[in-house]
């Protein structure tokens, strides 16, 4: 499975949303680290900012996960790092469903061939479920639901 995740990922790792998020999205990272799905990192400045504040975090709890989390990052055989160049041309309008703010993440999945959107923005999932065109799930959702063979 080929996944994109926007930023709460590093929110939860970070500490930003609690001990609770903290633990579920560590034992995520565990389980993604063990299987063969794929993430998709996006050409999105705000993304990438925010996987080198986890990299340079240094939270002695923190260091491993984020070891695990970047050597997903670095792994060609495990994440699909866009190329700007790469990214099909679309129409100025073609996601004006999205929120203008999230559409970084639709042309990430478009252009990586992705699976699933996993998000914590309503809006965005429901702009999505609205559309009918990609596959998108909270993330509340979807941690409890993720396993080694999913």
């Amino acid at each position: 499975m080929i996944l994109v995740i926007n930023e709460w990922i590093f929110h939860d790792l970070l500490g930003e949303n609690g001990p609770a998020a903290y633990r579920e999205t560590e034992d995520f990272v565990k389980k993604l680290f063990q299987s063969t799905d794929w993430i998709v990192m996006p050409i999105e400045q705000r993304w990438k900012r925010k996987a080198y504040q986890l990299m340079t975090s240094e939270t002695p709890e923190l260091r491993q996960v984020s070891q695990l989390f970047h050597s997903l990052l670095r792994d060609s055989n495990r994440c699909i790092i866009l190329d700007p160049d790469y990214i099909p041309a679309t129409l100025q309008d073609a996601y004006d469903w999205a929120p203008s703010e999230d559409i970084y993440l639709i042309e990430a999945y478009v252009a990586a061939g992705a699976d699933l959107l996993v998000t914590t923005d309503e809006t965005l999932n429901q702009a999505i479920a609205e559309h009918g065109q990609f596959a998108c799930q909270l993330r509340d959702e979807f941690l409890p639901a993720y396993t080694l063979d999913s």
